[in-house]
């Protein structure tokens, strides 16, 4: 019996040993994460200190349950042992305390706040995130984790250690072409506690770590960013906006277009990108990087002949945010500035026609409407059927020599640098006083005119002014004089002709074209002549069978600015000139108009560009 006693008597002993070492902080005692521990408490100036060693990011729960007599209350300290994190002053037997915490060694503070002694049971649990942590520190740009443009990886936010709770995680994505970039970020439903929902945003920055780009501040567990870049490091910001903390899923995604890039830096004509005369290269827009966007891309393109070049552009239909592209295109004169012609069509194809002189020209892409794209252009060359005359031809003194019965070619509209070359001089020496007649024949694409003058060219002897590809004239010269003849081009684009001399007014050279042939055969409207132009412009068209014809101008936006034909017209081809004024006659400003051709269910409509 005596033994029993001596037995309980150490048993007591040892246990308030044991809790005499956790008096105070240096002494407290450790408890397992997941573990439980009893005491005795039995002055209200006494205090039990405990210790607990997280060994990652957790959702900690620590209670405690007394005896009825007593009241025992529980402060949590952080690692520095005198920072207090959170507190449970309950009256009764039971107190409770939870924290989402970092790995570290927290302390727990137990006193007695009403009663005189009894004992206590302590208990700890200890559950980790469903996802594994990123790699801390990484709450700032400078010291954001990578992540690959087709990666995924995992993180936690809203954990606490140190004076400082876990509420920004950024990453770093590195981009070596253009592409969309979307990343999204999928955070546990609940919490760890399982009572409390989590909402994580996040922000998209530049190359600087600093600008936003983009952010999505949706409410909920998903979150998501997307955006057309260049190539180049951006960095993400996962941050904590509800809920208390929890673990997430970062996902990113990249696809490239599917044209390859131009050289990027072709932002003016001065850095523009060499294209091929009938050839194609390919090219992006609407990419960003570093504060700016791709929103120009320019080209140049030589031309050794004359030639009827028409420029295409053909985009991606819908880039990956389901957003239609419209890219614009402005062809520029050779210095670069002065713009020709253009295409404000919207659709993910533009065109442009122009007829040129040799020299080196430029191609203006910008973006419209879209986001990112990618393009092809192309600019196939036409060249006339017959060979050009020697240029510099458009002045009397520098007139072409014109042989008796040899056949002479040439060209008309065709531009460069600020001109276009719609008239020629030709000069004959009459080598006896027998008439002689000039023929001239001309492609199906104009119609020129010729006059003949006096051998000081101070006065016209006889024009010709019949519509269609043939025109003549007849004159009765003197012996040994020299004759200058005037060919001008009145309607059509551009095109080449056959020029001869002889004594005759019938030729095999230049055969005539009968009345029947100059009937149109079809309905046409030609390109206004000059285009662009300044103060006037000239309309041709063709009427094929009797019809009511409307020829007018309209805006851009659809508004009818002026009526140049309106009624019944026979078969023929005529032409129309708009001054650049409205209805009222007023000036109308610079800018691209429409002119629109209307019969029946048939329409044409052509671009003319009026530059003041």
């Amino acid at each position: 019996m005596r033994r029993t006693s001596l037995v309980l008597g150490l048993i007591v002993v040892s246990t308030l040993l044991a809790l005499a070492q956790g008096t105070d902080i240096a002494s407290a005692v450790a408890i397992a994460p997941n573990g439980s521990a009893s005491g005795t408490i039995t002055s209200q100036n006494a205090n039990h200190y405990w210790k607990v060693t997280i060994p990652s990011n957790a959702y900690f729960r620590c209670q405690l349950v007394s005896v009825s007599t007593i009241d025992v209350n529980i402060i949590l300290y952080d690692t520095d042992e005198s920072t207090s994190i959170t507190s449970d002053t309950q009256s009764g037997p039971n107190s409770e305390i939870i924290a989402f915490l970092k790995p570290g060694t927290y302390f727990l503070r137990l006193y007695l706040w009403s009663g005189t002694s009894g004992t206590y049971t302590l208990s700890t649990s200890f559950s980790s995130p469903v996802r594994a942590a990123d790699t801390e520190l990484n709450n700032a740009a400078t010291s954001a984790i990578a992540l690959s443009p087709t990666g995924a990886s995992t993180g936690h936010l809203g954990y606490y250690s140190a004076g400082q709770t876990d509420v920004d995680d950024y990453w770093k994505i590195t981009t070596t072409q253009d592409g969309w970039l979307r990343v999204q970020v999928r955070a546990d439903s609940l919490d760890a506690r399982g009572d409390r929902r989590l909402d994580f945003n996040v922000i998209l920055y530049d190359v600087n770590g600093t600008t936003s780009i983009t952010s999505d501040t949706r409410y909920g567990t998903f979150s998501q960013v997307d955006y057309f870049l260049r190539p180049g490091t951006y960095f993400l910001r996962v941050w904590h906006w509800d809920g208390r903390a929890g673990s997430y899923e970062i996902k990113s995604e990249f696809f490239t277009p599917p044209l390859a890039n131009d050289q990027e830096g072709n932002d003016s004509y001065q850095s523009s990108l060499s294209m091929p005369v009938n050839g194609s290269v390919t090219g992006h827009l609407g990419y960003y990087g570093n504060g700016q966007r791709d929103n120009d891309d320019y080209w140049k393109f030589t031309t050794t002949t004359d030639g009827k070049i028409v420029i295409t552009t053909v985009s991606d239909s819908l880039d990956r945010s389901e957003a239609r592209f419209d890219l614009n295109m402005i062809v520029y004169d050779v210095n670069g500035t002065t713009s020709i012609t253009s295409d404000t069509r919207y659709s993910t194809v533009s065109e442009c026609i122009v007829h040129l002189r040799p020299g080196t020209y430029y191609v203006r892409l910008w973006l419209w409407s879209g986001n990112g794209v990618s393009y092809r252009i192309s600019a196939p060359q036409t060249t006339p059927s017959r060979a050009n005359d020697q240029e510099g031809n458009d002045w009397f003194a520098t007139a072409s020599t014109l042989t008796l019965d040899v056949t002479s070619t040439g060209h008309s509209g065709y531009y460069s640098n600020g001109n276009t070359d719609s008239e020629d001089r030709w000069r004959l020496l009459a080598p006896s006083a027998d008439s002689v007649y000039v023929h001239i024949i001309s492609d199906s694409t104009i119609d020129l005119n010729l006059i003949a003058l006096t051998p000081d060219t101070s006065s016209s002897i006889t024009s010709d002014n019949r519509n269609g590809t043939y025109s003549r004239v007849g004159i009765k010269p003197t012996s040994g004089s020299t004759y200058y003849f005037k060919v001008y081009q009145w309607t059509g684009t551009a095109g080449s002709y056959s020029i001869v001399a002889t004594r005759s007014a019938a030729t095999t050279d230049v055969p005539r074209e009968s009345e029947t042939a100059l009937i149109p055969t079809e309905l046409t409207l030609d390109q206004n002549y000059p285009n662009p132009f300044n103060p006037s412009t000239t309309i041709r068209f063709s009427v094929a069978e009797k019809s009511v014809i409307r020829l007018a101008v309209y805006s851009l936006l659809g508004q009818e600015i002026a009526v140049l034909a309106d009624g019944l017209l026979t078969p023929s081809t005529y032409t129309a000139t708009w001054n650049g004024r409205d209805s009222h006659g007023m000036e109308v400003t610079s800018g691209t108009y429409l002119i629109r051709l209307t019969t029946g269910d048939k329409q044409f409509v052509r671009k003319a560009l009026l530059l003041r």
